[in-house]
């Protein structure tokens, strides 16, 4: 079928018919979306993307990769995000597990998953959610600068991370490999987003000489409502550095307190 959607007329296709082409060309599901939609022909599923983003993007989004290190409240719901906008390949880390008190906020978690690795459920139902997303699963913490490598094949790292220290690693890691990353964290009703760019010091400033604290999440705990927002600042954060649209000078922090409520931007 043909409508009119922000670019000319573009065709559209229905996920079932893609899989049958993918099986008569021998091509990879992945490989399928990016060359039906380098012809014009859009996935049914993307539809209501557009016009927000345009065919040219969807197909950026086909060729990006993205690393989204920690499972939880915001890595669980950026990951299930990012599947559905359509990032062609996406790796997570976490070395957990699901357990009970992950019930409250933790999109993946059910009682289904409960005792089963987080990396692994989130492979399996993203596959489900969107087939054509490459993921991979690591199922192992970074804690080591030298770690450097996993990130190679990125172009943009997300911070799902609770503590200190680990994100003064991970910040360290974006910095050798020169990838931007986006922090997000929450506590009780609050949280704060911003974009560190390579090397630009700004987790120091944030983080630094705090290595061996806890996160003010295990002081004020995290109902649902902070996680579905503050992992929704990142994908958007995320989403403009895929698309070119994130300014490399722009320096501001978002903090957002749902209790008051106010959102305020801040210069770091």
């Amino acid at each position: 079928m043909k409508r009119t959607a922000g670019e000319k007329a573009a065709a559209f296709i229905c996920d079932q018919d893609l899989l049958e082409l993918a099986g008569i060309l021998n091509v990879s599901l992945h490989q399928m979306y990016l060359q039906s939609m380098e012809k014009g022909i859009l996935p049914l599923r993307y539809l209501r993307n557009m016009p927000s983003i345009s065919l040219t993007q969807q197909i950026s989004l086909q060729k990006s990769r993205v690393a989204v290190v920690g499972a939880g409240g915001l890595g669980g719901r950026i990951i299930e995000g990012l599947c559905r906008l359509g990032v062609g390949a996406l790796h997570i880390f976490d070395p957990d597990s699901f357990d009970e008190t992950n019930l409250n906020r933790q999109i993946f978690a059910d009682q289904n998953s409960l005792g089963n690795p987080k990396v692994e459920v989130m492979q399996e139902c993203c596959r489900l959610i969107n087939p054509a997303v490459q993921i991979t699963a690591h199922r192992i913490a970074v804690t080591d600068q030298n770690q450097d490598a996993l990130f190679a094949d990125v172009q943009v790292i997300v911070d799902a991370l609770d503590t200190p220290g680990d994100r003064l690693t991970l910040a360290a890691i974006a910095g050798k490999c020169r990838l931007p990353l986006v922090h997000g964290t929450v506590a009780g009703f609050g949280g704060r987003v911003m974009v560190i760019h390579p090397l630009d010091g700004r987790m120091e400033m944030l983080y630094g000489g705090q290595e061996d604290a806890c996160s003010a999440e295990h002081q004020l705990g995290t109902p649902v409502l902070s996680p579905a927002l503050i992992a929704s600042f990142q994908m958007m954060a995320v989403l403009n550095l895929l698309l070119g649209k994130n300014q490399a000078g722009d320096s501001r922090m978002i903090y957002a307190d749902m209790e008051k409520p106010s959102l305020d931007l801040f210069e770091l």
